[in-house]
């Protein structure tokens, strides 16, 4: 909480901090993107997306064409590295997940060699081409964008209001965007599992329940500066409805790898056999995570954690 003898700094400040810590963590990943280090795609995209989701969640206090160029700007470099990123979650789940089958046979050896020789090449051209884009002038923009933005941040006159003031009806409104997507969710207790499956426009709505979770989350972790633990418990619990959303997005690309395997010209009917197993298992993994999703939405929008957005 915000020390009463402490002058409440103006939102713009607390917008300009976390934008700065964003901009730090971004340049510092750079080095370790361009050698393929582990999980520098990973920090790059979060810094990434952490930065993109304030300035549209607090575009309304900011110059609103800067804002949206620089998101833009952010959006298309991270769809660029993603495929790296998503590569190496697929591979680590796909892999250690044929390393702990208790079937030791040919096939499983043979449909593990499979995938790791696929996902390898699939790795190698992500890379190559976050490497293309690290050598363009765009990247070279974004990046000196990012590392002045903390800086040049151009806010409204409602951006030099108390941050309380200007902030807290942001975080509100994207609480409010959650609790619309979760609405809008068919219940999946009363779907059959089939249905629940193979429904792409209910992939959707989850998916986009994820973005909203996220950018609620964030929007939460910009005023830990001045609401302290309270936004800390509010960022915590969207990260609880996120990584649980995430588990389902990894298994839907899971799924998609699986079947390209599986599709694999003369593969042998033992080697063929383990994808489908991994299939059924992403699948059933999908279904489970949906039906334990209302319990942790009942507990993530406990109205206790909000309190602090009252006053």
């Amino acid at each position: 909480m915000q020390d009463a003898t402490v002058p409440e700094p103006a939102a713009l400040d607390v917008l300009r901090g976390y934008l700065g810590a964003q901009s730090a963590a971004f340049l510092a990943q750079l080095p370790r993107l361009r050698e393929g280090k582990p999980e520098a795609s990973h920090k790059i995209r979060v810094a990434c997306r952490r930065a993109r989701s304030m300035l549209r969640t607090y575009r309304p206090l900011l110059d609103g064409s800067w804002a949206d160029d620089l998101a833009t700007q952010i959006a298309d470099f991270t769809e660029l590295v993603a495929p790296e990123r998503d590569i190496e979650v697929v591979r680590e789940r796909l892999l250690n997940a044929i390393d702990v089958m208790t079937d030791d046979s040919s096939g499983a050896v043979r449909a593990r060699t499979l995938l790791e020789r696929m996902l390898q090449r699939q790795y190698a051209i992500a890379h190559e081409t976050t490497l293309a884009a690290l050598a363009g002038p765009k990247f070279h923009a974004l990046a000196d964008r990012l590392a002045l933005a903390p800086e040049t941040l151009p806010g409204l006159p409602e951006a030099q209001a108390p941050a309380t003031e200007a902030l807290y009806p942001l975080v509100v409104h994207t609480f409010e965007v959650v609790e619309r997507r979760v609405a809008a969710l068919p219940d999946p207790r009363k779907q059959s599992a089939k249905s629940a499956l193979a429904d792409d426009v209910t992939d959707e709505l989850w998916h986009r329940l994820r973005i909203a979770a996220k950018r609620c989350r964030y929007a939460a972790e910009v005023c830990v500066p001045v609401a302290g633990q309270p936004a800390v418990k509010l960022a915590d619990a969207m990260t609880v409805l996120t990584e649980e959303l995430g588990t389902q997005q990894d298994a839907t690309v899971a799924s998609a790898v699986l079947l390209r395997a599986a599709r694999t010209p003369r593969i042998a009917a033992p080697t063929g056999f383990v994808p489908g197993r991994l299939l059924g298992d992403a699948r059933a993994g999908i279904l489970r995570s949906r039906l334990a999703f209302p319990s942790l939405w009942t507990q993530a929008a406990d109205p206790a954690r909000r309190t602090w957005l009252e006053g």
